[in-house]
Parts: C-alpha cells; structure tokens; sequence
C-alpha cells in the first residue's frame, strides 16, 4: 500500500503521534520510517487520496499536533510515496536540504496577515465585447500586486523587524476574494510580541489586514 507524506522530523525525535496517544477508530496510525538523520511521518493510503475537504483538514490537524511538540517540516496534502522503500530513498536524496530547513525551522511558527485586494479593479472588462487585448489586460491586472499592498507589505515588514527570522508573500483566493498573504516565520518566544506589534498598528492604522496564526510553517517549507 502506498504511504502518504506528513512532514520530516529529525531522527532521534521523540512523539506521540495521536493526540490521544492512540489510533483514530477505524484509522492506521501515523508511522516513523528513519534514515540516516532523519525521519518521514507517513501513514498508509490509497494511491489516489481522498479529495473531501474532511480528509484534508484531519491531515492538517495531525501535522499541528506533531507541531506543537518539536520542529517538523510540513508537506502539504496529497504527497504520496509507493513504499516504505521510495520514503527511504527519499530522505537519502534529500538529507542535506532538510537538515538546513529543519535548523531554520527550529522553534519557529509562522504567523500570517491578510490584505484585501478586493475593488472596482476586480470587475474590470471581461464582457463579450471587449477585445481580445482588453480582456489579457484585464487578467494581468487582477493577478497583478496593486501598489497599495506593496507599500502596506513593506510598511508592515520594517514594523516587524526583528520579530521574525523569514517572510514571505502571495496572492491567494480567500472566502471567494482576492487576498495578498503576508507570511512571517516567527520565533515562538517572540509570538507575544508579534501580536503585540500588530494590534499597536491597528490601533493606529486602516486597513492593517487580518491577523492568523500560529500554524505549521507550510510557506517555509519546501
């Protein structure tokens, strides 16, 4: 049976892999297989994952759970692997990249700010008689990081200084409306004062975005 990837863990780390310390009714139970300084959470699955929203947030739910109890790299839904032997190979090929993620990683949750990029631009020409050019123009436009959130990204960037060690940021869909996500790879010692930061310029600040988190750092991860 085929094996589907959690996350990378160092070796010699120990865990409880359930939250209750024992199988879900009905469930295999998450498994360690360890090569060299490694080791991959893997559980067993069918070659074709199951695509129901249910699934993935269980398989998110038991990352967290390996979060909150050292330093994982979290992959992302739908990786699988065709054996216990093609996990192995994995880790083997890959060690020395880990390793540097997994140092980068240590102790660290990553944070997120959500910006809005919904507006009248969001509308623009995609009627059947708009030209061709009109309509790639359009396109381009709405994929396209408005200058505002670049100015709020890099303003919120330097207020964060010192609080995180990496950053990032995309657009993304969210509730049906375009979104510029902020992502910061946050110390956990340091979590108190990001928040705190944060809510110092929203009290002085319009349209500061949406605050979430602490989650696995899937957006460090790679």
């Amino acid at each position: 049976m085929s094996l589907l990837l959690y996350g990378i863990v160092a070796e010699d780390t120990q865990l409880a892999l359930e939250p209750d310390g024992s199988p879900h009714a009905g469930e295999e139970p998450m498994q360690l297989v360890k090569a060299a300084t490694l080791a991959a959470l893997v559980k067993p699955c069918e070659a074709d994952v199951s695509r129901e929203p249910a699934a993935a947030l269980a398989f998110g739910q038991q990352i967290m759970h390996v979060h909150q109890q050292t330093t994982i790299i979290p992959i992302r839904y739908g990786c699988v692997l065709a054996d216990e032997d093609a996990v192995t190979q994995h880790l083997l090929n890959h060690e020395a990249h880990y390793q540097t993620q997994l140092v980068e990683l240590e102790n660290c949750d990553e944070m997120g700010i959500r910006l809005s990029l919904a507006s009248a631009e969001d509308n623009a020409v995609t009627t059947p008689q708009a030209s061709g050019l009109d309509y790639l123009r359009s396109r381009k436009l709405a994929y396209a990081v408005p200058e505002h959130a670049e100015r709020q990204a890099a303003l919120l960037n330097n207020a964060f200084t010192g609080l995180y060690r990496r950053h990032c940021a995309e657009i993304s869909m969210f509730n049906g409306q375009r979104t510029y996500l902020l992502s910061y790879l946050v110390p956990r010692t340091g979590l108190q004062a990001f928040r705190d930061q944060f809510n110092t310029l929203a009290n002085n600040m319009t349209d500061i975005g949406v605050i979430s988190g602490p989650w696995p750092p899937y957006n460090f991860a790679s």
